[in-house]
C-alpha cells in the first residue's frame, strides 16, 4: 500500500513537471527595438546582447518566478526607472558593459488558493554575453 501511494505522489510530480517545461500557452511578449528577450526557451543557453540593450526576462506566468539580482557589472537595473512590466515579465535590466552574466531563477506553482498544488520547484539559468 505504501509503495503504492509513493508511485502516485511520484506520478503527479513528474506529470506536474512536464506541464512546467512546457510552453504554458501564453504568448510571448514582444521586446521592443533595442532589447533582447530572455524566456523560459532560454534555460541552460547563452544569448547575445549589445552594451546598452535592454534584457527582458519574461518566463511566464505559470510559475512564481523570483530572479536573483543582476551582476551590477554587466548587468544592471535602471536607477530611476520603473517600468511597467507586462504579464509574465519579470524584469528589464540594461547591458551595461561587455562581459558575460547568469540569469538565475526559481520559484514554486502558481495555484489558485484552497487548490491542490503540487510541490516542485522549478529552476533557470541563463547566460547573457555582452558584446561591444
Amino acid at each position: 500500500m505504501k509503495a503504492r501511494l509513493l508511485a502516485v505522489a511520484f506520478a503527479v510530480v513528474v506529470a506536474a513537471c512536464g506541464s512546467v517545461a512546457g510552453s504554458g500557452g501564453t504568448p510571448s511578449p514582444t521586446p521592443p527595438p533595442g532589447s533582447v528577450l530572455v524566456t523560459k526557451a532560454s534555460n541552460q543557453q547563452t544569448v547575445t546582447a549589445h552594451v546598452g540593450d535592454h534584457i527582458q526576462i519574461a518566463l511566464g506566468e505559470d510559475i512564481n518566478w523570483q530572479l536573483e539580482s543582476p551582476d551590477g557589472v554587466v548587468l544592471v537595473q535602471e536607477p530611476n526607472r520603473n517600468y511597467l512590466l507586462v504579464r509574465g515579465t519579470q524584469a528589464i535590466w540594461l547591458a551595461r558593459s561587455a562581459g558575460r552574466s547568469t540569469i538565475k531563477a526559481s520559484g514554486g506553482m502558481n495555484c489558485p488558493s484552497g487548490s491542490l498544488c503540487p510541490m516542485l520547484l522549478a529552476v533557470f539559468t541563463s547566460t547573457v554575453e555582452v558584446v561591444p
